[in-house]
Order: C-alpha cells, then sequence, then structure tokens
C-alpha cells in the first residue's frame, strides 16, 4: 500500500482505492493511513477481477509477472488511464486468462516460447551481474514491454515506457504510462432525423 497511501496524502481531493490480495498487507497499510489520518482511501482485500467500481486511473508498482497484463487489461476496459511498473518479467506465462506475446506484430515474429525466453531474459538485470549482461536484460525488458504498448495502441491507448530514474531504484525500472482515447462528446440537444 506505500504507493496508494502516498498517493492520498498527495492528493486529498482524489478518492483511492487501494486493492490488496494478502491480508496482513492490507492490515498494514490500513494502520498507516489510519495514522496519518488519511480519509480519502478506502481497502479493499480482492484479486484485481472482482473490482468493477469505476475509476480513473490504475496505478500498480513492482506489478509481478502477469499482474501488469491483468492491470492494464482491466484500465482498458474502464477506459481508464494507467500507470504500471512491471517486475518479475521471468513469471510471464500463458495463463488461462492471457497468451502470449499479446500484440499482432510481436505474434509474428515470436513464437510463445520464444517470447518465454526473451521474459526469462528480462529478468536479467541484478546490479550483482556484469553490466553487459545486465544492459542485455534491461532490452529484453523494453521488448517485452512494448509487446505490450502495441497491444494497448491496438485499443486507441497512447503508451510510453519510462526509466524511473534514478535507475538504481530499483532493477525492474520500467514504467508504462498509458492514456486512453480522447471521448468526442456529442453536442447537447442534438438529434438526428
Amino acid at each position: 500500500g506505500h504507493v496508494g497511501i502516498v498517493l492520498a496524502h498527495t492528493l486529498p481531493d482524489c478518492q483511492i482505492i487501494l486493492i490488496e490480495n494478502k491480508e496482513e498487507s492490507l492490515v498494514r497499510a490500513q494502520r498507516r493511513s489510519s495514522e496519518l489520518d488519511l480519509k480519502n482511501i478506502d481497502f479493499l482485500q480482492a484479486n484485481l477481477d472482482y473490482f468493477t467500481r469505476p475509476f480513473q486511473i490504475g496505478v500498480a508498482l513492482h506489478a509481478c509477472g502477469i499482474a501488469t497484463d491483468m492491470v492494464l487489461e482491466h484500465c482498458i476496459r474502464a477506459g481508464a488511464a494507467f500507470v504500471v511498473s512491471p517486475c518479475c518479467y521471468g513469471f510471464i506465462q500463458n495463463a488461462v486468462k492471457f497468451t502470449f506475446p499479446k500484440s499482432k506484430r510481436f505474434q509474428e515474429t515470436l513464437t510463445s516460447k520464444e517470447h518465454m525466453i526473451l521474459c526469462r531474459f528480462a529478468d536479467q538485470t541484478a546490479v550483482q551481474l556484469p553490466p553487459e549482461r545486465r544492459l542485455i536484460g534491461k532490452h529484453c525488458m523494453g521488448l517485452v514491454d512494448l509487446d505490450r504498448v502495441w497491444a494497448a495502441e491496438t485499443h486507441g491507448y497512447l503508451v510510453q515506457v519510462m526509466t524511473m530514474e534514478p535507475e538504481s531504484c530499483s532493477p525492474k525500472n520500467n514504467m508504462l504510462v498509458g492514456r486512453p482515447p480522447q471521448r468526442t462528446a456529442e453536442p447537447a440537444g442534438h438529434i438526428d432525423a
């Protein structure tokens, strides 16, 4: 709940909904929020699939494996913007809900097995590894995230992949920032006859 609590504190006019599967983490976040007397944060212990309320921005820090893809899918279905920091690329795998690669362009280039190998290499960014190996890992992270970007763009999203600074803040320091397509409003009182 670190990010949710910071957002609630920094943006007092916004309502923050913190969704967490683990009870222990949720209780800790509730305690911290109470200590800070935050009134603009709600807590929900659930899997993201059970969250059905409307929202405008989805935020996830270190969303492990397919958790990133779950957040992106949920935001796209809701027409919400997103800021997601992917993590644990090596845990990305085909599941009932997701198949990889996600984008048509990557599907034309990589098999599912080759995509899984790319994901395993994307996890090779630990500081104790040689710099050239970390660089390969960073490039592989970028490719996995590019596949995600292209998949989101098919829904009209504008997406950027950014690197958190300083890069040492996390070995997995990419961020996917997406803006939904602009909606055009119907002119008030306009009726086609």
